[in-house]
């Protein structure tokens, strides 16, 4: 005997699990991922736009070489960092900056954080003398009160 035939079509058999279970882990492997990396790519643009400005340190060497411009040396000089100020006093400052060229313009450039903390900066300016000389200086800078130049080239 013959089975009968069923009046209703063969069911479709459902896709294999397997590959719908390989598609949710590598989806839940990417999640994870990308929350893995949320937290540090957060926090240095949190670190990046909220944290500490290199255009203060930029404006600080600006006003430094406009007042070795105007010849206003005792106020440079106390725009120095504290160590350097103990070392150096205001003549020996002045014969610094007179053997560097007493700058009459200036640009000042790049500038640029020396750690982390946001505590030490670089700021290049070049120098343009009274001969008209250019000379190029990578002032570094340090934030203590405020930002000071701590740099020996006027020691």
């Amino acid at each position: 005997m013959r089975p009968a035939l069923s009046p209703h079509p063969p069911s479709v058999d459902p896709p294999p699990k397997a590959r719908r279970t390989t598609w949710i882990v590598a989806g839940a492997v990417v999640v994870a991922c990308l929350g893995a990396l949320a937290l540090p790519v957060g926090g240095f643009l949190l670190w990046m736009y909220a944290g500490p400005d290199v255009d203060k340190s930029r404006a600080a060497a600006d006003q430094f070489v406009s007042r070795l411009e105007t010849n206003d040396d005792a106020a440079a000089h106390e725009s120095l960092c504290p160590a350097m100020r103990e070392k150096v006093d205001l003549a020996v400052f002045t014969a610094a900056v007179e053997r560097l060229g007493r700058p009459v313009s200036h640009t000042t450039g790049e500038a640029g954080f020396g750690n982390e903390a946001g505590t030490s900066a670089f700021v290049t300016v070049e120098l343009t003398g009274r001969t008209g000389r250019t000379t190029t200086l990578d002032l570094h800078l340090t934030l203590g009160s405020a930002w000071h130049v701590c740099d020996d080239a006027f020691a």
